[in-house]
């Protein structure tokens, strides 16, 4: 029942966070039968939460730190949306260890009942463009639920999630769904080498999930990538006719973009050192100015002309009354999300998360009182005629 209400007042502020939400692949995720997905985890409550909107009515399920789930109404509430509590060593120590087994029972059921359960496969959240080492414990849970069910169809679903801009309002997020891995071909290993199996099982599908991200091998390349990104990938785009609309082919371009980075510094190729000095110039001159890359980029050279810049100041004439309006609406509650959400969330990777969720409080708050508020003047004046 808290699921079937939550899923549709959320999906009422997530877009006005994220301007667009793409999947590819979704078929995949909505087989019939036991899914374990593996997913890497760059934002928080985010990542799961908006592949569940995406995927309804298919219901999805997913792990997070059990330390969360204090005891009372917020892990009853956090359970009943389909979280279930999983523990590290350095969150609850050996204790918490302990009751990994209560998690692994829960998988097991909700596997046995042909749901699907999200697994962050890195085991950390960390926003950056590249998949960490993946944990022990997701092969131990995917062993694990073959056991206990015995069943030949059970299957790893490999997910990349990929966010322009992680934690600004308007970015976009693409997620990347690959093909999936059948765990009953790992299985004649597992029964003669368990721990061998394991390490097969991450050998495999670590590749796979890397695949479906824009991985960029060397942390020092992480700016690189992006002054490239904003440079030269519409450049790209347009060259191969690709749809700027779409998140996939912005995607494919983007993964060229990395990996002609990647292989420079594989190649300590100098060019690579010159690129960097030269963008990192420009983006500081462009900051110290206050002026944006479109003011020289030939691409956008038609948003000087003379014609196109009367018609954006008549559209803002017209639309301002509209905007003014709006404005006037939701700007208190705006500006309360956005002032509790800088105040609360030291980390950034939770800082969309922790803006929706406190924006769909702000909302019901807002709601609840003008709800009383209209029936409060309603009975005044009824019982007073």
């Amino acid at each position: 029942m808290v699921f079937q209400v939550l899923k549709y007042w959320i999906s009422f502020f997530v877009p006005a966070f994220y301007k667009k939400i793409q999947v590819r692949n979704m078929h995949l995720l909505r087989q019939h039968g036991p899914v374990i997905i593996a997913m890497n985890h760059p934002n928080a409550f985010t990542d799961p939460i908006l592949i569940t909107l995406e995927a309804l009515p298919q219901r999805v399920n997913y792990m997070a730190r059990g330390d969360a789930f204090k005891p009372g109404f917020i892990a009853w509430a956090l359970q009943s949306i389909g979280i279930v509590p999983i523990f590290r060593i350095q969150d609850g120590g050996k204790e918490g260890l302990k009751k990994n087994e209560d998690a692994y029972r829960r998988v097991n059921y909700l596997l046995r009942h042909n749901q699907k359960v999200i697994v962050f496969a890195e085991g950390l959240c960390i926003q950056e463009r590249r998949l960490r080492p993946l944990k022990k414990g997701v092969a131990r849970m995917v062993f694990g639920g073959y056991e206990h069910l015995n069943n030949d169809e059970l299957k790893v679903l490999p997910v990349g999630v990929n966010y322009s801009q992680p934690g600004e309002i308007g970015s976009t997020v693409f997620y990347n769904i690959g093909e999936p891995m059948l765990v009953k071909d790992f299985i004649p290993e597992y029964k003669q080498n368990p721990a061998k199996a394991y390490n097969r099982l991450l050998q495999s599908l670590e590749p796979k999930m890397k695949e479906l991200i824009t991985h960029i091998n060397d942390p020092a390349n992480d700016q690189a990538v992006l002054w490239a990104e904003t440079l030269l990938k519409r450049k790209i785009m347009r060259e191969k006719a690709m749809n700027e609309s779409d998140l996939y082919q912005d995607f494919l371009a983007l993964t060229e973009i990395t990996e002609k980075i990647n292989e420079a510094g594989r190649q300590k190729n100098p060019f690579l050192g010159l690129f960097k000095e030269k963008a990192k110039s420009y983006f500081n001159t462009l900051e110290k100015t206050k002026l944006k890359d479109w003011v020289f980029d030939p691409l956008d050279s038609y948003k000087k002309q003379p014609l196109y810049l009367l018609s954006r100041i008549l559209v803002v004439i017209l639309m301002t009354p509209f905007a003014v309006a709006g404005l006037m609406v939701h700007i208190l509650p705006f500006l309360m999300t956005g002032a509790i959400t800088r105040k609360i969330v030291r980390y950034v990777e939770f800082y969309s998360s922790f803006f929706i969720g406190i924006a769909w409080w702000c909302s019901f708050y807002f709601t609840s009182c003008i709800l009383l508020f209209s029936i409060s003047i309603s009975m005044f004046f009824y019982f007073r005629s």
